[in-house]
């Protein structure tokens, strides 16, 4: 993975690299892993004359990006740049505040399309966005959700690592709560 400025980053795949349309907030994550291997969540945007890629951090930001899309005048620039300037949580807030102007500091989006945003998104995130790290009885912050990450890789459901999870201590460092997860889900097989 090299990032090449902040909206873009070039994901290697076999010497093949693809242009990846990027959120702040996942070049903030990213900065850290340059020119080393990272896990992005992707949408593929097709339109009549493009192919764009887009990547996130967290299957969350994914999952509102694509939210954002859906809303009408809302494409895969303005749903970027939204994230771009407006956490999850910032942006979950706003449409429960009724915060247009929040949302109409992203480049691209105007007063009324942020209202029609609200309008539309407001009840499908009033209660939040599913995030991995807060599953009820598991513990571990942004661990929580790298195990569950990388433990689906291996063919377990995310119900089944977030039961297995409940037994391991938040305290853990990462690759032990990996292996200790991996340890009890093999014994239940």
């Amino acid at each position: 993975m090299t990032v090449l400025q902040n909206e873009i980053a070039v994901l290697d795949c076999g010497g093949v690299g693809y242009k990846l349309n990027i959120p702040a907030s996942t070049f903030a994550a990213l900065s850290s892993k340059l020119k080393k291997e990272a896990l992005l969540y992707t949408h593929l945007a097709l339109k009549e004359d493009a192919a764009d890629l887009y990547g996130f951090a967290t299957e969350e930001e994914l999952e509102l990006f694509r939210k954002l899309i859906s809303v009408s005048g809302i494409g895969p620039k303005g749903a970027g740049a939204i994230l771009s300037v407006l956490t999850i949580e910032e942006f979950i807030r706003a449409c429960a505040d009724g915060d247009y102007k929040a949302i109409a500091r992203a480049p691209g989006v105007g007063n009324k399309t942020a209202q029609r945003v609200i309008l539309e998104l407001k009840d499908k995130v009033a209660n939040g966005l599913p995030v991995t790290s807060d599953i009820p009885g598991v513990s571990g912050g942004a661990n929580a959700s790298q195990v569950i990450d990388t433990l689906t890789l291996y063919g377990f459901s995310r119900e089944q690592i977030r039961d297995a999870m409940r037994s391991v201590s938040p305290s853990l460092p990462l690759e032990e709560m990996i292996a200790e997860t991996l340890r009890i889900l093999a014994s239940k097989r």
